[in-house]
């Protein structure tokens, strides 16, 4: 396996994007407009891709942060910052990427990032879907959409140009974001290599029709649920994570890695989530389109929510 330092550097010569400064426009007083005010900055750590920009000046300075944390056609993208301080938790709340871009709306979980202060976080493609005529409910036709390496769609986004945020009530928020298409396509070189620094040959995880699958998955849920910390029930913390393991060839787990835990840092061993996975998970391992069994990463969020 590589180290990691090796991975840096090509990648950040082949994806310094330069800030483009967005035209000026009048000022909507039913609409906050923020304009770029850095280039996009990509980050490489051991478990995920980050590309982030800022946007306003001074007291209006605003974070636009895109993550991602294993291949995958959508990302977690954040907004924070002193624009939101009115937006309410609980509440209905609405996204917009211009331009034939992702649009919808999800129930606020409101939370703070350092110094910006109030945080919205949703999960997106950037790019509108395609009608689905498939009932949702229907399982994967691996055959005719093989899983293969999932990457985002960084040409469909190259005509979103802002992002807007609502909430009744609320001031809407808009950013300028510029295209998203060269930013998109840095994230998908950078978790190419993060892949390759896991350990796998990307040739062999483009081969990968059906992923693994947790075949008990409700009661791994439960045993994890179950082994939330009683010290983080009690001052009603909740945690939101991600877990990756890699399943070997014969649905075995290799090893397993708590990544982006927000709150609950004291799990014990006995009930840790990658203890609960490796004591209780039945896998079926992936396999190419041959039905050949291949050794590759298997990821899942995990939320602890307090009712």
């Amino acid at each position: 396996m590589r180290s990691l330092a090796k991975f840096m550097s090509p990648l950040l010569a082949a994806t310094c994007l330069a800030g483009a400064n967005a035209a000026s426009a009048k000022d909507d007083p039913e609409l906050v407009q923020l304009e770029p005010s850095s280039s996009w900055n990509l980050d490489m750590g051991e478990h995920k891709c980050r590309i982030a920009r800022l946007f306003g000046e001074g007291e209006n300075k605003t974070i636009f942060m895109i993550d991602q944390w294993d291949p995958s056609k959508s990302a977690q993208w954040t907004v924070a910052g002193p624009a939101l301080e009115k937006y309410r938790n609980g509440r209905d709340t609405s996204f917009e990427f211009s331009g034939g871009g992702d649009s919808g709306e999800f129930e606020l979980l409101g939370s703070f990032f350092g110094e910006f202060g109030n945080a919205i976080q949703s999960s997106s493609g950037f790019v509108a879907d395609e009608p689905d005529d498939d009932g949702e409910d229907e399982e994967p036709d691996y055959l005719a959409n093989p899983r293969s390496l999932p990457a985002l769609d960084a040409k469909g986004a190259a005509g979103i140009e802002w992002l807007t945020l609502t909430q009744r009530g609320r001031t809407p928020v808009r950013l300028k974001l510029g295209s998203l298409e060269a930013p998109l396509a840095a994230m998908n070189v950078c978790m190419e290599d993060l892949v390759e620094f896991w350990g796998f040959d990307l040739e062999e995880q483009r081969k990968v029709a059906s992923p693994p699958e947790v075949t008990n998955m409700q009661k791994v849920a439960r045993e994890v649920a179950e082994r939330y910390p009683e010290s983080a029930l009690r001052r009603g913390a909740q945690a939101d994570f991600h877990i990756r393991m890699t399943i070997d060839t014969q649905g075995q787990i290799e090893n397993c890695v708590l990544l982006n835990q927000t709150a609950a840092d004291n799990f014990e061993l006995g009930g840790h989530p990658c203890t609960a996975f490796e004591r209780y998970a039945k896998i079926e391992p992936a396999r190419d389109k041959e039905g050949q069994p291949v050794r590759t990463y298997l990821a899942n969020r995990i939320v602890y929510r307090i009712p």
